[in-house]
């Protein structure tokens, strides 16, 4: 079992609560649908997106690929970014993302809107810190989650949760969701309990193989003892 480190649980509390995420800004265009619609799209340089959600109704949008991948690697899919259509913001989310399977770049974005007075479902990064002893002793360090579903205001959306495994000092030592210390006050966690692993420690737990008894160099005598025989060789 984990020994619990008040000195630790507190620096990764105050860390989480400073975590808060960075606010980005894009803008978009609007689009018509179709075909040919999203190859000229593509051929100027854009990304395809669409936007939905609250206050807003669903619209097809062009976004500049640049500036969409240069958010998306600083926002991932828990920022609140500011999103700019024929000059009125919007508070959305990166909801879905879809890639190209042979050129590996941004192809779909789906933008979730959102009310700021409201509070939304996201699933915010878990961030490992720290240096775990079992890890350099020679163990796996295993992440079971790398992700965590939270209701919170989207103002309060953090950048990632951090979580400190510097606790684990054993082999199969394990953190749960209750060491990541998440404020209960803002964050409401979704479908995941309390004592569920995070992550974990895996070691090899080397067995002395038993040796084996050396054969014993007695025999053992069965049946009738034989005559002695004489000197002649002859049987009494």
């Amino acid at each position: 079992m984990n020994s619990y480190n008040p000195a630790a649980s507190q620096r990764v509390r105050i860390e989480n609560l400073n975590q808060m995420s960075e606010k980005f800004t894009l803008s978009a265009t609007k689009r018509t649908v179709g075909k040919t619609a999203r190859r000229e799209v593509r051929d100027a340089g854009n990304v395809l997106a669409v936007m939905y959600g609250h206050g807003v109704d669903p619209m097809a949008l062009s976004v500049d690929a640049s500036a969409a991948l240069r958010v998306y690697r600083k926002a991932g899919m828990s920022a609140l970014i500011d999103l700019e259509v024929e000059g009125k913001k919007h508070s959305v989310i990166i909801k879905a993302v879809s890639i190209h399977p042979v050129r590996h770049e941004l192809a779909h974005l789906d933008f979730l809107a959102v009310n700021i007075k409201e509070a939304t479902i996201v699933a915010v990064p878990i961030e490992f810190i720290g240096e775990s002893p079992a890890v350099k002793l020679g163990g796996t360090f295993l992440a079971k989650y790398h992700t965590i579903e939270v209701r919170c205001l989207p103002t309060d959306i953090p950048k990632s949760f951090l979580l400190d495994i510097s606790s684990l000092v054993n082999m199969n030592d394990h953190l749960c969701v209750a060491d990541l210390n998440i404020d209960e006050k803002k964050f409401e966690i979704m479908g995941i309990a309390p004592e569920i692993i995070i992550c974990s420690v895996a070691g090899h737990t080397e067995e002395k193989e038993e040796e084996e008894a050396p054969e014993s160099a007695e025999v053992e005598v069965t049946g009738q003892k034989p005559e002695e025989e004489d000197e002649e060789g002859k049987s009494e």
